[in-house]
C-alpha cells in the first residue's frame, strides 16, 4: 500500500519497534531490533532498538526504548532508561513515543542528555499547504470571436473608392491597429476596444462554480454571447485615409470552459512519511522512505511561516484564460440563449 499512515504502519508495540528500527536504518549505522545485553552488575538488559555506530576504532551504542502508549510517558521511564545506559556503557538514550512526554519526563530527559521523540503524521502546514492530499479544480478558459458587425458612415466627403480594412485579431504578436476615437477616451485602437470590451465580457459571462457532466468531473461546456457597444456619442474610425463615423460595434465572443479535477497524494511515492517531534530542543525531523528504496531519509523541517491568503485551499477553482483565441467555427450551431446578450457603456471599457 502507498503513501501509508502511522496507524497503517503501527498496530501494537512490535510494530511501533519495527518501525523506530527502520527510521534509524539510513546507511550509516547497523540497526538491531529487540536485543539483550549483559549489564555491568551482571543483570541481562533488553533493548528495544540497538544504533550502533562504527567511527574509526571505536563503536558508539545508542539505546533506544519505544513507548507504544495510549497516554504521555512519565519521569518513571527516563529514569529507568538512564539506568539502563549506565549499565550498557551506552552512549546516548533515546525515547521514542506516540503520544508525547509528561512535563516531568522532559526535565528528566534534559538533566541526563537524553532525547525524548514523538512521532506522528505531519501537519498539513508541514506538508505545504493545503496539505498531503491536494484536491483542486482546473477551468481552462479559451474564447473566439466572431459575427462582427460595424455599421460605418463617411465623415465629410463620400470615398470615391472601395475602403480596405485589415482588422486582425487572435495571435499577440499580429494584432492589427486601426485607430478609433471613442468621446472621453484616450485615443485608442479598434482592435484595443474590441479586445477590452470582450475581456469584460468574459469577466461578466464565467463563474467559478464547479460544472457537472452527468456525474463526471472532466469535461468542457461551451456557450455564446452577444456584445453590443453604441456609446452616446458615435465613435471616429480612420481607416484607408478616411474618417469614418461607427454608431455602433457588435459581435459574438464563444466562450469554452475545459474542467478538471487533480487529485494529488504528495505521500504516494513513499513507504512512509514521519514527523519526528524532539520534545527536548523543540524540533521536528522529517522521516520518508520511498518504495524502492532500504533506507531512511532525515531531513530538518524548519519552523512553518504565518499561512498566505494566496494559498489555494482543497475544492479550490483555480482559473488560466488562454491568451490566443479559438476559431469561431467550434460554435457553429450555438446560438446566445437567455442572458447572453450584453450591452457595454464606456465605463465598461475601463474595466478590460
Amino acid at each position: 500500500m502507498a503513501g501509508k499512515t502511522l496507524s497503517d504502519l503501527v498496530s501494537d508495540w512490535g510494530g511501533f519497534e519495527r518501525l523506530v528500527a527502520q527510521l534509524h536504518e539510513t546507511g550509516s549505522v547497523t540497526v538491531e531490533h529487540n536485543v539483550t545485553l549483559p549489564g555491568r552488575s551482571g543483570a541481562p538488559r533488553q533493548i528495544d532498538v540497538l544504533v550502533r555506530h562504527k567511527e574509526g576504532l571505536y563503536e558508539h551504542l545508542i539505546v533506544v526504548e519505544c513507548k507504544y502508549r495510549n497516554a504521555p510517558i512519565e519521569r518513571l521511564h527516563v529514569d529507568a532508561l538512564a539506568t539502563t545506559i549506565r549499565e550498557v556503557g551506552a552512549s546516548r538514550g533515546v525515547i521514542f513515543s506516540t503520544e508525547g512526554f509528561q512535563s516531568g519526563a522532559i526535565d528528566q530527559a534534559r538533566h541526563e542528555g537524553i532525547s525524548l521523540f514523538r512521532l506522528r503524521e505531519p501537519t498539513d502546514v508541514e506538508w505545504g499547504l493545503p496539505g498531503r492530499h491536494v484536491d483542486i479544480w482546473l477551468h481552462i478558459i479559451s474564447t473566439a470571436l466572431g459575427a462582427f458587425e460595424m455599421p460605418v458612415y463617411p465623415f465629410g466627403l463620400p470615398p470615391t473608392r472601395p475602403l480596405k480594412l485589415d482588422i486582425r485579431l487572435g495571435f499577440p504578436d499580429n494584432i492589427s491597429a486601426t485607430p478609433i476615437k471613442v468621446a472621453d477616451q484616450n485615443d485608442t485602437t479598434l482592435e484595443e476596444l474590441v479586445l477590452r470590451l470582450a475581456n469584460v465580457t468574459t469577466k461578466l459571462a464565467y463563474k467559478p462554480l464547479r460544472l457537472d457532466f452527468n456525474g463526471s468531473f472532466d469535461g468542457e461546456t461551451k456557450r455564446v454571447i452577444r456584445v453590443n457597444f453604441a456609446p452616446e456619442k458615435p465613435m471616429l474610425l480612420l481607416a484607408d485615409g478616411h474618417t469614418l463615423i461607427v454608431p455602433r460595434i457588435s459581435f459574438r465572443i464563444g466562450l469554452k470552459i475545459n474542467q478538471s479535477r487533480l487529485l494529488i497524494d504528495r505521500g504516494e511515492k513513499y513507504g512512509f512519511v514521519l514527523a519526528v517531534e524532539d520534545c527536548v530542543k523543540n524540533l521536528v525531523t522529517t522521516a520518508s522512505r520511498s518504495q524502492e528504496e532500504q533506507v531512511t531519509q532525515l531531513a530538518d523541517l524548519k519552523p512553518p511561516t504565518e499561512a498566505s491568503e494566496a494559498i489555494y485551499q482543497n475544492g479550490s477553482i483555480i482559473t488560466v484564460k488562454l491568451k490566443s483565441f479559438e476559431q469561431f467555427s467550434e460554435f457553429d450551431g450555438i446560438e446566445p440563449s437567455g442572458g447572453s446578450e450584453m450591452t457595454m457603456k464606456l465605463s465598461d471599457i475601463e474595466k478590460g
